[in-house]
């Protein structure tokens, strides 16, 4: 999970990753394990991500589930306005808004073609977003 427009993972994701708990300021030592508790903010937040990673199948999803996705992780925090502005481009002015396809595999293909024609900040925008779109497809429980 990724909070604004900081590229680097929120610790609560980064935890998770690394099979560790994140950090809220508040820590008891013993001799055997540390523990460490989480703030009601930060299981909040946690809470909100999961909703979105398990009602979003970001391998089989349509262009107004995206549109719902897209708003809800820029209203949440969980990306910034340029991610946002990337996830919300339609997908072809063709395109059905209730067909699904595999957004994060197009996204990488994209990317992976017409990344050298991008600019510096367009390239870490779309990055961002797959970064995202990663990162949710591999919190997703259901």
């Amino acid at each position: 999970m990724h909070v604004s427009q900081i590229r680097q993972p929120s610790p609560i994701f980064a935890a998770q990753q690394s099979g560790s708990t994140a950090h809220s300021g508040q820590t008891t030592s013993s001799a055997s394990a540390d523990q460490v508790s989480i703030s009601a903010a930060g299981k909040e937040l946690q809470q909100s991500w999961q909703s979105l990673a398990d009602g979003y199948d970001v391998r089989n999803i349509s262009q107004n589930e995206l549109h719902a996705l897209s708003d809800a992780l820029y209203q949440g925090g969980f990306i910034g306005r340029g991610e946002h502005l990337v996830l919300g481009a339609p997908r072809s002015m063709h395109a059905a808004p209730d067909t699904k396809y595999d957004l994060l595999g197009e996204m990488q293909q994209s990317f992976g073609r017409f990344a050298q024609g991008m600019t510096t900040e367009e390239k870490h925008n779309y990055q961002g977003a797959i970064d995202i779109l990663r990162d949710l497809a591999s919190s997703r429980r259901s």
